[in-house]
């Protein structure tokens, strides 16, 4: 069942960070408090460290004071550790533990600062600039204050199409989301573990959450496969039966959110910390943020608008006879009415009206909404009966087109008094098809 979260897991942010400065900033012996003398080598330090953290872990050692012993162990295998931090400890601090700040001990008998701050000419304080530089607020997805061991680890997103109609994307409407997404184990809360059960200090990095790695001479430090920088693990028969000691599960979502209007096709919006929870277990040490979940709309196309930058578009057909006498076209809106346009004579194909205040709003603001745009079309008709044809030659006659094609008894003759070219008789042509369809009765 679990199988199903693998899409997650990224990389978390470790927070417990150490900086020269502030491991130089102790108020303790770092030989004391790992129980070494100050001639002890690397592989002493490390086991007396190794040692000590296993007993002292907070999630295996309950007693009062364990968690800020802890810390000082920590802090003083810091800075044992690393030959430069261990050889500038060893020259400026002191085993009564006033190594606080490495200028104001004395040199050769001597404060060559006269026992300022060296940096107090300069109009602040240095070391309140290392302070804030190295200490964060609590606020966000930033670092967290006090201790300096808390782990922030954040869920992956969750993408989801959404398909929407174009009359909703114009105005706008609250929709609802279903989806799955990854939160904590409902059975065991988030811990991992079956009731009363608690963790164990992890096996590989002996608590510390990180291990060494030697290349080249360098030494490199890394994040602990095993437990994942937490320093502890949850053994096999403890894990909870739901989650199988993971601490999260997949379970259905469902959020609702309102589309603005006007939205436009593939725009993505961002709802913060609904998407995946972080896949680790929930503890004091560890601080879990959720991803986001994010809606791509997708706006469906509509048959009879389109959309323009914030113009709607319609397309109308009209016949050539009102485009070319004018008249009076009803067109439909996205609002739903009906809208009366008049056509001038002699509108062209192609020709372009517009209707105020019947696009889509702009800015998000319905009360200020751009204009419809209505394209006639002007469409040409093709004579079907014989009366449609001689009227429609007729017309051709009277405006001179003489390239339109003619009846074959639809001949053209010279008038001997013009030099125009006239049809024999053009009203008595029309005339006689009219009387033959409508039964006129002739005049003498």
């Amino acid at each position: 069942m679990f199988k199903t979260i693998l899409r997650h897991n990224r990389y978390f942010k470790p927070l417990r960070c150490f900086h020269n400065s502030a491991l130089l900033r102790i108020d303790f012996d770092p030989y004391k408090v790992l129980g070494v003398p100050k001639t002890a080598d690397q592989k002493a330090i490390k086991k007396a460290y190794y040692d000590l953290v296993k007993k002292n872990h907070p999630d295996v050692n309950k007693e009062e004071g364990a968690e800020k012993k802890f810390h000082k162990i920590q802090e003083s295998y810091e800075v044992l550790s690393d030959k430069d931090k261990r050889a500038e400890y060893d020259t400026f601090g002191t085993a009564g533990g006033q190594g606080s700040n490495p200028y104001g001990q004395s040199y050769g008998g001597q404060n060559p600062f006269g026992g300022q701050n060296p940096f107090g000419g300069m109009g602040f304080d240095f070391e309140d600039l290392f302070k804030q530089a190295f200490n964060q607020g609590s606020g966000g997805r930033g670092g967290r204050s006090g201790a300096g061991f808390v782990t922030e680890h954040v869920g992956d997103d969750i993408e989801i199409l959404k398909n929407i109609n174009f009359k909703d994307s114009v105005f706008g409407k609250k929709i609802k989301i279903n989806y799955k997404a990854v939160d904590s184990c409902n059975t065991c809360k988030g811990s991992g573990m079956k009731s009363g059960k608690k963790k164990s200090t992890c096996p590989t990095c002996h608590g510390s959450g990180h291990s060494t790695h030697s290349l080249g001479g360098f030494h490199m430090q890394s994040t602990c496969g095993t437990c994942g920088g937490t320093g502890v693990t949850i053994n096999k028969a403890d894990e909870c039966n739901t989650c199988h000691g993971h601490g999260v599960e997949e379970i259905p979502k469902s959020t609702e959110i309102e589309l603005p209007p006007g939205i436009k096709d593939g725009t993505r919006l961002r709802v913060p910390q609904m998407g995946d929870s972080p896949m680790i277990t929930k503890d004091p040490y560890n601080v879990l943020v959720k991803g986001d979940l994010i809606i791509r709309v997708n706006v469906s196309n509509d048959p009879t608008f389109k959309r323009q930058g914030n113009k709607i578009t319609y397309n109308h057909d009209i016949l050539m006879t009102t485009a070319a006498l004018g008249g009076e076209i009803i067109v439909p809106t996205i609002d739903g009415e009906q809208v009366k346009i008049k056509v001038r004579p002699g509108t062209q194909n192609g020709v372009k009206l517009s209707i105020p205040n019947k696009g889509v709003p702009i800015n998000r603001n319905l009360n200020n909404r751009d204009d419809m745009e209505v394209f006639l079309n002007v469409k040409t008709v093709k004579p079907e009966t014989p009366i449609q044809k001689a009227l429609l030659e007729a017309l051709a006659d009277t405006i001179n087109d003489n390239t339109a094609k003619r009846s074959e008894d639809h001949q053209f003759v010279k008038d001997p008094n013009s030099t125009e070219e006239l049809h024999p008789s053009k009203l008595k042509k029309i005339g006689d098809v009219l009387s033959k369809f409508f039964n006129f009765e002739k005049k003498d």
